[in-house]
C-alpha cells in the first residue's frame, strides 16, 4: 500500500463524519445548498464519555450555512476541552478556547464541499444518509425523542453506533467500542430563532492561523491517479492491500472500509 493510499483511506473514514452532518454550505452554481431542512435551530447536548462529561451547544441559521458549535468537557473537576467551531457561508474556523488559538480551516472544508457537489445533490441531509449507508449503516425505524419523531440509524463499523436524527440533526448518538460507551444526547431543542452576525465570527483576542491541507488531501495529478486506482480496485485486491498493512483487521471491517472507499472516491473530481 502506498503512503498516499494509507493516508487517503484513513482520511476518507475520518471525513465521513464531516460529510454526514458538518459540511459547511456555500453557493454552488447559483444554488444555495441547505445543510438542514429547517432554517434555524439551537440544540443543547449532554456528553458522557470515557474522556469526561460535558456539554455541547449547537445553533445555526440560513439552513445551516452559518453554524456555531461549542464543546466543553470536564474530568476530575478540570476543563480539558473548550472548543468552538464556526461555519459562515464558506468560512470555517476551529478554535481552542483554552489557549485562544484557532485555525482557519476554510480550505479543507471547501474541498469537502467540492466533493459533496461531485456527489450530485444539494440536499446534504440526504447525502449524509447516503454516507451512513456507505459505512454499512441502515435505518432501523423511528423513535420519539424530546417529542420529536426521529429516524433511528445503526452503524456497525469499528464498534456500534446508534443515531437518532431529526430534520438532519443528530439528537442522540450512542457509541460502543469494545464495551466502552459514549453518549451525546440533546436536552433541549429550539427552532425559529435569530442570531447576531457576531455569533459566527471568531471571538476577539483569538489568534487565527490558516491551516494547510493535510498531506494526502492536496489533489495533485499523481494523487488523482492513485485515487482512480482505488476507485476501480476490486474487493479482492483491496482486501489484500489492507491485510498487508493490518493483518488483524476483521473481514466485516474490511468490507465496510471498501464500501466507504468506493463511495467517497466517486466524489473526487
Amino acid at each position: 500500500m502506498t503512503t498516499f493510499q494509507k493516508t487517503t483511506l484513513k482520511q476518507l473514514t475520518l471525513l465521513l463524519g464531516l460529510f454526514v452532518f458538518m459540511v459547511p454550505a456555500t453557493a454552488q452554481q447559483g444554488t444555495q445548498i441547505k445543510r438542514y431542512p429547517i432554517e434555524s435551530a439551537k440544540v443543547t447536548y449532554q456528553v458522557h464519555s470515557p474522556e469526561g462529561t460535558g456539554t455541547t451547544v449547537l445553533f445555526f441559521d440560513q439552513y445551516g450555512r452559518r453554524e456555531s458549535k461549542h464543546e466543553t468537557l470536564q474530568k476530575n473537576g478540570k476543563t480539558i476541552k473548550d472548543r468552538l467551531t464556526l461555519l459562515n457561508n464558506g468560512k470555517a474556523y476551529s478554535i481552542d478556547l483554552l489557549t485562544n488559538q484557532g485555525q482557519d480551516v476554510s480550505q479543507a472544508t471547501g474541498m469537502a464541499m467540492q466533493m459533496v457537489a461531485g456527489a450530485g445533490g444539494n440536499d446534504l441531509s440526504k447525502t449524509g444518509k447516503q454516507m451512513l449507508e456507505a459505512m454499512g449503516g441502515r435505518k432501523t425505524g423511528s423513535q420519539q425523542f424530546l417529542g420529536k419523531n426521529c429516524e433511528k440509524w445503526e452503524v456497525n463499523m469499528m464498534g456500534r453506533t446508534t443515531i437518532l436524527i431529526w430534520q438532519g440533526i443528530p439528537l442522540k448518538t450512542e457509541t460502543s467500542v469494545m464495551g466502552i460507551k459514549s453518549v451525546e444526547q440533546a436536552t433541549n431543542v429550539q427552532t425559529g430563532l435569530t442570531f447576531a452576525d457576531a455569533n459566527f465570527e471568531p471571538p476577539a483576542g483569538v489568534n487565527i492561523e490558516k491551516q494547510q491541507l493535510p498531506v494526502g488531501m492536496e489533489m495533485s495529478d499523481e494523487d488523482r491517479q492513485e485515487m482512480e486506482k482505488l476507485k476501480n480496485m476490486s474487493y479482492a485486491d483491496f482486501r489484500k492491500m489492507v491485510l498487508q498493512d493490518d493483518p488483524n483487521m476483521k473481514e466485516e471491517d474490511i468490507k465496510q472500509a471498501y464500501q466507504v472507499m468506493k463511495q467517497m472516491s466517486k466524489m473526487i473530481k
